[in-house]
């Protein structure tokens, strides 16, 4: 991976999106624990952003991920 976005659906109720019920970064933690350790916030994680949204393409979806990767030559 190089490179990671999350686009987060509100409420953020804190004014950022950090703060939205919804970025859940232990979670994020938890499933790159067991498939991808490098890849742990506390380790040294790729670039990421978190954009905030007022929806997402489906209504029940709250995080959408984007990952851009490289293959070696």
């Amino acid at each position: 991976l190089i490179r990671l976005t999350f686009f987060i659906k509100g409420p953020f109720p804190d004014g950022g999106v950090l703060s939205s019920p919804n970025f859940r970064l232990d979670v994020l933690d938890e499933f790159f624990a067991e498939h991808c350790p490098k890849h742990c916030s506390y380790n040294n994680p790729p670039p990421s952003e978190v954009i905030g949204v007022a929806a997402l393409a489906q209504a029940d979806i709250v995080v959408e991920i984007v990952a851009v990767a490289a293959l070696p030559d």
